[in-house]
């Protein structure tokens, strides 16, 4: 444990508690025509696919993303179109 100052406590980025996850705080904070490559490692969402998760982040944000997956299995490449 330790004791932070204001200013160390400002440096470090949080996620606010409920549904955050890392992948949803990337995602959500995107801008408009900004891709980012997720690898595999980074998603685990129990056998769904994720396009559904984006689908559903869609749906509750009025944002759009388009996703593929990379051919050498590196991970999903995710553009936001909307």
């Amino acid at each position: 444990m330790k004791r932070l100052t204001e200013e160390e406590a400002a440096e470090i980025k949080v996620i606010p508690r409920g549904r955050g996850t890392l992948l949803r705080h990337h995602l959500l904070s995107m801008k408009l025509g900004e891709i980012m490559l997720i690898e595999p490692h980074e998603f685990k969402w129990k056998g769904k696919p994720l396009s559904t998760y984006l689908r559903r982040l869609e749906e509750s944000n009025k944002m759009k993303f388009t996703c593929g997956k990379a051919l050498d299995g590196s991970g999903w490449v995710v553009k936001r179109v909307g």
